[in-house]
């Protein structure tokens, strides 16, 4: 890891906790919240991105390095979800030690984390390019030869696909939606950050495909199954507020998402399930189509619980 890559990321966090201090102060809130969060962040963000990655990689990570994996500092081998979970969980410190409600404080921060997860995505392009961490697979095509659609890899002789880029221009539209979204109107309290996490979750889904790198049990990609339980766990709380037998019925259509996203994978590896064979781009169209209907059915369920409880 590189200087500039440190600079990238201090700038932007600093930048996000400024945001931050200002959504608190406008939502009537302690703005102390941001003081006692910025350290948080950085602490357990760092911490929780090594630790996930060091758990879910257990058996490899001790046959090949013992104990000593836990401080090793490869980029590779960090965790997305694992820094999102700590840089969260130290905002709900950081609401506990200044005696603010969780979750007005993680409504107050959900924008401003949304533009963090797009700074650290974009400051993937400033790693080592022997990590090979945010890029996706060679670029064959010659006329794809061109930043931002890829990024030359000078040791390497080669073009890779800039997935961080995409990962960091979606992340930043999810901040920019809750910018605006917020700016005037007043949602039910958790219901920001809920929204915030499906939607950097949804295309996560989606873009972890992409990936040349990541980590994996098998064929089984662990960060995009990690966020389609996110998705799943935000939807499933609405039905459960709701409380009726049929408000059940977007979780179980999640569900069968979910089935059709395990489909597309498996033809992507060239694993035909029942006899249906699709071509590459088919296959991520079918992906995008199956990731809208998940957004559609949050979307849904959040609305029938704020007419079911006025």
């Amino acid at each position: 890891m590189n200087s500039s890559y440190f600079l990238f990321l201090t700038i932007g966090t600093v930048i996000c906790t400024g945001l931050f201090a200002w959504r608190l102060k406008r939502s009537g809130l302690k703005t102390t919240a941001a003081a006692a969060a910025l350290p948080l962040m950085v602490l357990l963000g760092a911490v929780s991105a090594k630790l996930l990655y060091f758990l879910v990689k257990l058996p490899e990570q001790i046959d090949n390095y013992g104990l000593g994996a836990l401080i090793r500092t490869s980029p590779a081998e960090f965790s997305f979800v694992g820094g999102c979970a700590g840089v969260v969980l130290a905002v709900l410190l950081a609401a506990r030690l200044t005696k603010q409600k969780a979750g007005a404080v993680l409504d107050a921060f959900a924008p401003c984390g949304a533009l963090l997860a797009a700074v650290i995505r974009g400051a993937e392009g400033l790693l080592d390019p022997m990590s090979l961490v945010g890029i996706g697979d060679v670029v064959m095509n010659e006329q794809h030869c061109f930043f931002p659609l890829a990024v030359q890899n000078e040791m390497l002789y080669a073009w890779f696909y800039a997935v961080f880029l995409l990962e960091a221009v979606l992340a930043l539209i999810v901040a920019a939606a809750g910018f605006l979204l917020t700016w005037k109107r007043a949602y039910a309290t958790g219901r920001v950050f809920l929204h915030t996490a499906l939607f950097l979750a949804l295309p996560q889904i989606f873009s972890e495909r992409m990936l040349g790198q990541c980590p994996k049990w098998g064929f089984v990609r662990i960060e995009q199954l990690m966020c389609a339980l996110i998705v799943f766990a935000v939807i499933l709380y609405a039905c459960i507020r709701r409380g009726t037998l049929k408000a059940y019925v977007p979780a179980l259509l999640c569900l069968l998402c979910a089935a059709v996203l395990i489909w597309i994978e498996f033809t992507l590896d060239n694993k035909l399930l029942f006899g249906i064979e699709l071509s590459t781009p088919a296959c991520y169209c079918v992906m995008i189509a199956t990731l809208c209907c998940m957004a559609g059915l949050s979307v849904f369920s959040y609305h029938r619980l704020n007419q079911e409880k006025k």
